[in-house]
């Protein structure tokens, strides 16, 4: 095998770096997404918690809905975040920076695996961001002595939960072709694993059961007020199997990817 070959095969984990940076430093530029994203957040907490109903009980445990949705919604921080951060491959497509990429001397899973750091890297600083203000809020209360040590367990969670969403979203911005597709995405997708994920409002473990997102949703449930529907064993197991087969078929999209 040529040395060319051997460089268009192997994982150049400095170019990962690179392309990590590359996005997270194209996410800080733009005011307007950073904006829009954590606004967007805050709307559902203020939306959703600002009337709580009755307490939720959870197996038997009484907990407070504004704790309850805003854990869900931390979450859901993820969903946006990921996939539409992974569809940015198209807008790379349309504006020729991906052909760019295609002719460089690195092989196709390090621009894959630096774009998918990169967005993770994103979503895990907004889940911080937003579960910081809905602790100021309020939402979880000032008596959890251990709420600091739970946020410091969220920040990986939230890492490995990006990983399978933005896995979708590269999967789908490879097969694009045009921006009214965005939509139908939206409609599809995204919608229907929010609502159906348990996020908002308590579902019957018969419908959670079938949207591996809310398996992160119920993690991050248990993670930051100490209850959940299915046990953290198989959320953490439905989520490393769901992360490494979106992250696989997100690869092996990206290798077929045909850029003009």
């Amino acid at each position: 095998m040529s040395d060319l070959n051997l460089v268009k095969t192997k994982i150049n984990y400095g170019v990962v770096w690179v392309l990590a940076k590359r996005e997270l430093l194209s996410f800080w530029r733009s005011k307007s997404r950073v904006i829009s994203s954590i606004a967007q957040a805050i709307l559902f907490l203020f939306v959703f918690g600002a009337f709580p109903l009755s307490n939720i009980v959870m197996n038997e445990i009484i907990v407070s809905t504004r704790a309850f949705i805003a854990s869900g919604i931390s979450a859901m921080v993820i969903l946006f975040t990921g996939i539409f951060g992974g569809m940015a491959v198209f807008r790379d497509k349309m504006f020729g920076f991906m052909k760019e990429l295609m002719v460089a001397p690195v092989s196709r899973r390090t621009l894959m695996l630096g774009r998918t750091i990169g967005i993770a890297l994103q979503t895990m600083i907004q889940v911080v961001i937003i579960i910081i203000l809905g602790v100021i809020i309020g939402y979880y209360g000032y008596e959890d002595p251990f709420l600091v040590f739970r946020i410091m367990i969220i920040v990986p969670v939230a890492f490995l939960a990006s990983l399978g969403v933005v896995g979708i979203g590269l999967t789908v911005s490879t097969r694009l072709n045009d921006m009214q597709s965005f939509g139908l995405i939206q409609t599809f997708i995204v919608m229907p694993m929010m609502w159906l994920s348990g996020a908002i409002a308590p579902l019957p473990p018969l419908i959670l059961m079938f949207n591996p997102f809310s398996y992160c949703v119920d993690l991050f449930r248990f993670v930051l007020i100490g209850v959940s529907n299915f046990p953290p064993l198989l959320d953490l197991t439905v989520m490393i199997v769901f992360g490494a087969i979106f992250i696989i078929i997100g690869a092996r999209s990206f290798n077929k990817m045909e850029v003009s």
